[in-house]
């Protein structure tokens, strides 16, 4: 059995990531793959309460910088020995909004704890696993925290979001060092335009797939 591949989904707040894993998981499946959606943090019992730690505002006592990288890091390793790499054995195609990018991403960069010191925590908390594919989609910043907005629905629920809910420096902080870790890592990444309609940058995550993994 060929081993499976493991393809992540990053990009800024109200990239459409969720919409387009589900797309994509749809047509693999269609094809008849087997696949499994995760996402990060998040995808199993102990990685689901981290998320809520993470996610969720404290009133009165907000996670320090550290701790939240160091919680990211408890919740890839669990990701790691209990979904992801038992699935792979097994020949299925583990979809994942978010992962260890993501920490680079928002810990290393926007929050300033340093790329050298967050690759150290999520090589050692996914023992060496990395994605097969990185699909980056790509949206100017104001236009997806609009879409996020859209999302919540209100301003609480937006509020109550520990990410959503960071400056627009911040998010503009996170969409540059996703392109920068993009343009370091070219052969694993993809960098695919969020603009447009749904069904056209689904297309362009096809084609993508296909010419990457040969799969579709």
């Amino acid at each position: 059995m060929h081993k499976g591949y493991f393809i992540t989904f990053e990009g800024a707040e109200g990239c459409g990531k969720s919409t387009q894993i589900r797309l994509l998981g749809e047509d693999l499946e269609k094809a008849g793959l087997s696949v499994k959606v995760s996402r990060s943090p998040g995808g199993t019992p102990v990685a689901e309460k981290i998320r809520k730690i993470l996610k969720e505002a404290t009133a009165g006592e907000d996670l320090e910088p550290e701790t939240e990288l160091l919680l990211f890091g408890a919740c890839h390793s669990q990701m790691t020995a209990n979904l992801i790499r038992p699935l792979l054995e097994k020949g299925v195609i583990v979809l994942s909004d978010r992962f260890c990018d993501s920490t680079l991403a928002y810990q290393g960069y926007a929050r300033n704890l340093g790329a050298d010191t967050v690759r150290k925590i999520n090589s050692y908390a996914c023992r060496g696993l990395k994605p097969d594919l990185t699909i980056l989609l790509d949206l100017e910043v104001e236009e997806g925290l609009r879409r996020a907005r859209e999302r919540a629905g209100d301003a609480l629920t937006l509020a109550a979001d520990r990410f959503d809910s960071e400056k627009l420096s911040f998010h503009q902080a996170v969409r540059n060092a996703f392109l920068r870790l993009a343009a370091e890592e070219k052969e694993r990444f993809a960098v695919i335009s969020a603009k447009g309609s749904v069904e056209e940058v689904h297309l362009r995550i096809r084609e993508e797939v296909h010419a990457r993994l040969g799969i579709l």
